[in-house]
Parts: C-alpha cells; structure tokens; sequence
C-alpha cells in the first residue's frame, strides 16, 4: 500500500509538473539583450498595376502590362535619409496576350531623401505641412520563361511637393487617424528590357506621379499611387516604421 500510494504521489507531482512546464509561469521581464536598431527600420508591402508603352528596337511598339507585387525593408541612414530594398514577384505580357507570363523574381534597391519642409501655422484651416521629397530606385523585374520570358530593369528618380494635414496637432502622436498626406510631382523613369528576341526601350521618359497617404497613426499608413506616361500605374502600400 506505501508502495502504491509513493508511485500515485510520484505520477501526480510529475502531472502537476508536465502542466506547469506547459502553461509556464509569470517569469521575468528582463531579457539577455536588447534590440535597439529597430527604431530606424521600417517594413512594408506594395502591389501595382503597370501599364508602359515600349518601343521596339527593331521598330514597332510594344504595350506593356504587368502585374508587381513585393515586400520592402527600410532602414533609416540619417533622420532626413532612408535607404531600401525591396524583394517580390511580377507577371507581365504585351496588350495583344490574353494571359500574364509566368511569375518570376523581382527586386529593387533605391533611396528617399527629404529635403525641405515648411509648417503653415495660419490660417487655421490651412495648418499643415510643406516638404519637397525625392525617391530614387532601381528594380529588375522577370516574368516567364525561354522564348516568352519578358524581363526589364528600370532607373527611377522622382521630385515630389507633400502637403500633410493634421488630424489635431503636428505633436499629438496618439491621434488615430494622425494626417492625412497628399503629393505630386515630375517623374524621370528610363526602361530597358527585351520580350524573347526583341529589345525595348521607354517610349516616353518624363512622367508624373500623384498619391495619397493616410497615417492610421504617426508610423502605420496606407498609401495610393498613380504614375503616367503614356499610360497609369497604379498602386498601392502599407508601410510600418519601428
């Protein structure tokens, strides 16, 4: 009987042991290291629409059409400077197509500057702010395979004037929405690339491009683009900063 009592107390402490271990206790809230970099990270994701006019070497035009869709990483060099790269996915295909190529890799590396910003204080219902804004990137793209594959890389540098409005006060950050930003400006875009045997080039180089951005709060936002030539890309993003 002492026997089996000793081996039921032994069963039950390990029971009570087992479930401890899985439900864990309150612990401690001091870790071994601490992470402090990512204060200048900042992470997202994009989805576009492209719609480009080409020009064939050999002659002729080509439409272009492609669907882009990738994630970005951010990292913050100076408070006014920020360098990213970007990895994901595009299927393309001329207009004449019925169907998209099949999706390959794409990737691209760029930066985006301030340079100015202004803030209107008066009159009230104008308080915001003034920036002048550049990004510029450069981004290969791929989409299906031997003598369908059409692959591109493209040079982008943009100009932008921002006007950001307030949901109160520039200095209340735990506003929710926090503003609400819109932007426009000349876009310089230069494309090279080739569809199976044949090589094209931007039919045209200088574009603009508008969009919007709104901050749910002071480092989470959606935004909505439109880029045209002599057609419109549109997209559009999520981004979070750290």
């Amino acid at each position: 009987m002492k026997m089996t009592g000793m081996v039921s107390a032994l069963c039950l402490s390990g029971c009570l042991a087992a479930s401890a271990a899985t439900l864990g206790g309150l612990g401690v809230r001091d870790t071994l290291t601490e992470t402090e970099l990512l204060a200048r990270l900042s992470v997202g994701v994009d989805y576009a629409q492209v719609r480009r006019d080409m020009s064939l070497d050999q002659g002729g035009k080509l439409d272009l059409r492609a669907r882009i869709y990738s994630g970005q990483l951010g990292y913050d060099l100076l408070p006014w400077l920020t360098v990213f790269g970007t990895v994901g996915g595009s299927e393309a295909r001329a207009e004449s197509e019925p169907d998209y190529h099949s999706n390959q890799f794409k990737w691209s590396g760029g930066l985006k500057a301030n340079w100015w910003r202004y803030n209107i204080e008066d009159p009230d219902f104008l308080e915001g702010r003034l920036s002048l804004q550049t990004s510029a990137e450069f981004a290969m793209y791929r989409s299906g395979s031997g003598d369908d594959e059409i692959k591109w890389h493209e040079e982008y540098v943009d100009l932008t004037l921002n006007y950001e409005v307030f949901a109160t006060r520039m200095k209340d950050l735990a506003q929710y929405p926090y503003s609400l930003a819109l932007y426009a400006g000349p876009v310089l875009s230069k494309i090279n690339g080739s569809a199976g045997p044949m090589d094209f080039t931007e039919d045209s180089l200088i574009g603009v491009v508008g969009g919007v951005d709104l901050y749910i709060s002071h480092n989470l936002a959606l935004g909505g683009q439109i880029l045209y030539f002599d057609g419109s890309t549109l997209s559009a993003s999520l981004r979070y900063h750290f």
